[in-house]
């Protein structure tokens, strides 16, 4: 079951778009624009979900959240024109991101990682993998 990604504010200001932006080229430079799009939603679904920080800069800089961010890639890239158009795309309510809270880089086939084994997958789009929390069946 495909769920509707819920769309929160999109009411944050210039520092904020560009920790999006370089976000975006840290974690997705070879990636098409779309996919670019992806890496900024999954820091937005996080800030509009409960189980994460609510601002943009404490979701990105929760401890080991983002690996280009814990290995210092974040520190030295700068976003370019792609990665300004996947924002754009964003802010016009583009989200193909069904509510996807994680990424990795997509696992060779039979790989076992720790967002495959504790994440239910969601879809792959580029080099990267989405995943969301797994639903818990109630009684």
């Amino acid at each position: 079951m495909t769920e509707t990604p819920i769309i929160g504010s999109l009411d944050y200001d210039t520092e904020d778009a560009y920790i999006l932006t370089k976000m975006a080229m840290a974690e997705a430079e070879g990636e098409d624009t779309e996919g670019k799009a992806l890496v900024i939603l999954v820091i937005l679904n996080r800030v509009w979900s409960e189980q994460f920080p609510d601002t943009i800069r404490e979701v990105v800089t929760q401890e080991n959240a983002f690996t280009s961010y814990s290995d210092g890639r974040y520190d030295w890239v700068e976003p370019d024109d792609d990665c300004l158009a996947a924002l754009r795309l964003v802010e016009n309510h583009w989200n193909e991101s069904q509510g996807a809270l994680y990424f990795e880089r997509t696992p060779a086939p039979g790989e076992s990682t720790w967002h495959s084994r504790n994440l239910e997958k969601l879809f792959t789009h580029g080099n990267h993998t989405f995943y969301r929390e797994k639903e818990v069946s109630g009684e």
